[in-house]
Parts: structure tokens; sequence; C-alpha cells
């Protein structure tokens, strides 16, 4: 609130009394007048430029409101990797992808780093490409007249020969999608657009590892959350996706030092939403975003999510990621970076909360993290120290090792005895500080309530712990 500094020295012991009550009487006149003026200019201010005074964080209205939302979890599974009978078992996401444009009538905004929806993207014939070629179909007829027609917008990263975009330019030149393209470099140095995020009709959505590639639906291994009838969350989300159309759509665009207030939130870390999820249970959960300049007022970053859903852990915290560094990999100098390692070795050492982690192994990982491991499963042998740590292997043939990156485990999550995160980024220091990614947490609003989304995500570390293609680390 503004204050009116004083005009007067009142500590000055040479002024007579009777200069001093007149002074004063000038003073307050003076003070009324600045203020009055300062009123007048702040809410003409406000009426022209609305968006201009951006709440913060610890200002935010408490909404103590309980939202519906309809959440399950969505794998996909890789053709020949097979679980035991019984083992836990989610909807698809070539199914939740499907689910999302039957039920889609007027809007489809995704996030994506990269398209490659077609096997001839790759100079491939391979069969296992059909489903996401499908789906490919599905967008494309959006422009060719074929059903009804909604509004479909991609914003994606930069391309490259790695990361191409030939599917959105035909998206784009059929008149099916409209298609802008993220610089990070330009922001940031470095960086990419690593978000996997569909929002339908601002009141579905799905969240998770999968990219926009047929090989995320039946090549690799990925977890994701469809939401349905969640208008609150995927509205959330939505204010995510503005920030990123809002610098794909303008060449000039620069990262405002306080983003407008239409892309601020109510909900974060400290004022989680509460949702009544399915119906049966209430949970409390949150979108986090980075990197942090992309994050408005009210938005809690990733990291900082991620850190305090294992600061607050009590028990365990079960981690299952495709990369895990603490580095920062992709700048001119590679550069220590410990903030979650830090965190572990805490929850570990100080709380005696056991570690399990999951790390991926393909033909593509740096056997080099296999040190930064083995330093944490090394605390093991103190006293009531328990982190273990395992590679996770895809199984993979002759012929599927003819397409390029895949067979892998590309999941991003963690579950700890209160919470569910599923989030989009792998975890070294990049995706953090310069890379766009999305995570959603969700906490159990009492302790380990049975058949919840946690419970679920839970049931999947398991399965995949004590199955045949997890490894003990040596």
């Amino acid at each position: 609130m503004y204050k009116p500094q004083p005009l007067i020295n009142h500590e000055d012991d040479v002024e007579l009394a009777s200069n001093r009550n007149a002074q004063r009487g000038n003073v307050y006149a003076v003070q009324m007048f600045l203020l009055s003026t300062f009123l007048l200019l702040f809410i003409a201010g406000s009426a022209l430029h609305p968006k201009s005074f951006a709440l913060k964080t610890k200002e935010l209205p408490r909404d103590d409101t309980i939202y519906d939302c309809n959440i399950t979890l969505v794998e996909s599974i890789p053709i020949g990797l097979n679980y035991t009978p019984n083992s836990p078992k989610f909807i698809s996401t070539i199914e939740a992808w499907q689910k999302l444009l039957d039920i889609g009538k007027t809007s489809l905004d995704i996030g994506s780093f990269y398209w490659t929806m077609r096997s001839e993207d790759l100079g491939l014939n391979e069969s296992s490409a059909k489903p996401g070629e499908e789906i490919f179909q599905r967008l494309l007829n959006n422009g060719n007249g074929v059903g009804s027609k909604i509004k479909i917008r991609i914003a994606q990263s930069t391309p490259s020969n790695v990361s191409p975009d030939v599917d959105t330019q035909i998206l784009s030149t059929y008149g099916a999608a409209e298609v802008v393209t993220l610089d990070f470099p330009k922001y940031f140095g470095s960086g990419i657009l690593h978000t996997k995020l569909w929002i339908v009709d601002g009141q579905h959505f799905y969240l998770g590892s999968a990219n926009m590639d047929w090989r995320s639906l039946t090549q690799i291994k990925e977890m994701g959350v469809l939401g349905q009838n969640c208008p609150q969350l995927a509205g959330d989300l939505a204010k995510i996706f503005k920030a990123y159309w809002y610098l794909g759509s303008n060449p000039d665009a620069r990262i405002p030092n306080s983003w407008p207030y239409g892309y601020n939130t109510n909900y974060n870390a400290e004022q989680p939403m509460l949702l009544n999820v399915n119906g049966r249970y209430i949970m409390k959960g949150y979108a986090s975003s980075s990197p942090p300049p992309l994050s408005a007022a009210g938005r809690t970053n990733d990291l900082d999510a991620i850190l305090k859903t294992i600061n607050t852990a009590l028990k365990f915290v079960h981690i299952s990621v495709m990369d895990y560094y603490p580095l920062i990999m992709f700048e001119s100098k590679i550069k220590y970076w410990s903030a979650i390692d830090n965190a572990l070795r805490t929850a570990a050492v100080e709380r005696g909360v056991a570690v399990k982690m999951l790390i991926s192994w393909w033909k593509h990982s740096d056997k080099r993290m296999d040190n930064y491991l083995r330093s944490l499963q090394d605390l093991t042998m103190a006293n009531h120290v328990d982190i273990q740590i395992r590679r996770f292997i895809v199984p993979t043939n002759e012929q599927q090792q003819r397409i390029p990156y895949a067979r892998v485990n590309h999941n991003k999550y963690m579950v700890t005895d209160q919470v569910a995160y599923i989030g989009t980024s792998n975890w070294s220091g990049d995706y953090f500080k310069t890379t766009a990614g999305i995570g959603l947490v969700l906490k159990d609003s009492l302790p380990q309530m049975a058949n919840s989304i946690r419970n679920d995500l839970e049931s999947v570390f398991d399965r995949d712990w004590n199955s045949t293609y997890a490894h003990i680390l040596i």
C-alpha cells in the first residue's frame, strides 16, 4: 500500500511549536492530495490496462471449492513387453487420444516437442506405425471436410533433423490445424519445448511422456494421465499453453518480466485445487511448469514441485525416469547441478525415507550416468539408509532394433506415500532451467487412500520394479 513520505523532519528541534502546528496542517493537506492522486491514477490505470497488475502468490484468493474431475492413468506398453497375469493395467495412450478426439466438439490445443506420426517420416514401412497414422489421419480430416471441423492449434519446438515437422506442415497446408513454433535458444541460449499436452474443449486433457510419435504408441513405454470432464484443471493447464501460443504466434514476442493477469493461477503447492476424483475420493492437485520465466504469478515451478514432493515424503520415494543426471549438460560447459540429488540424499539420510529409482537403459544411454547413480546407491552402506537403483531394459528383437530411437522406458513420474507426480521432463538441470515442461501433482487427502491415482501409480512402479525387465545396478 502506498505510504506518503513526511515532508517535515519531525526530529528537528529548531522549529517553534506554532510553526510545527501550521506545517502539520500543510503536510496533511499535501498527503491527502498525493494519496487521492495516486488512487485516481491506480483506478484509471486498472481500467485502461487491467492485465498489468499481476497478483502475487500470497495475494491470490483462497478457493475451497471441490471440483469434479475424472482422471485415469494412461500407459503405452511396447510390443513384446509382457507382464505376468493379473498385473496392473490401464488405458493405453492410443485409446486416450482416440477418446479425446471422439468427445472433442470445438477445440484441441496440443503442446508438443516434435511430430513423427507416420511410418514414412522415418523412411520405413512399419506395421506398428498404424495407430499413429490413424491419429494423424483423423487430425488431417479436420481440414478435409470430413465430419465436423474443430479448431486445432499446435505449439511445437523448433524442428531439426532428429525432430522434424513434416507432419505439422501437412496439417497446416491442408487447413487442418494452426501451427506455431517456439525458438527456445532465442530466449535462453538453448532448450526446447518438451511438453506433451492435449487440451480438448477446455475441459478434457492428456498430459504425460508420450510425444506426437507413432513409436510412443507401440514401441516406447510411456506414462501419462487422461482427464475428462475436468474444466477447472484443464483450464489451468490451458494457461500454460496460452504462454506457448503467445511466444510462438509472434516472431517479435519476448518473455515479459511479469505475465499479464490472464496467465496467473490460484493453484499451486501452497494452495492446491481440491478435486473430487472419479466421484470417489478427494485429492489435492496443481500443475507446475518449467522453466521459471514461463511461470506466471501463482504457478509453482516444476523443480520446486519435485523437491517439495521429495521433501514431504514420510516413508518412501519411488522414481521412474528415462535419464537422471545431477548435471547441466547442454550448455557450452557442463556444470554440476545437485538440487534433486541433494533432496534424495537428505530424505534417505536424515528422515529414513526409502528411495527406489528405476532408470532406463537403452542404446543411447550414457554410461557415465552410472557413476552418479552408484554414488547414491552407495549411501545404503550407512546405517538406516535405503537407496536402491535398477535399470529398466525394454526387450528388443532384430526387427525392432532397426527402428531408430525406440524400445525404451520413457516414463517421467514419481510416487511417494502421499503424492503422485507425473511430468514431461527428464531429470537433469537443463530440463528445469531452459526447457519447457509440465508436471501434475496429485496428493491424497487422507494417508495412503486405497484405489486413488497415487495408489495406482504405486502399483505400476511395483509391477515394473519386480518385473524381469528391471536389472540391479552393479
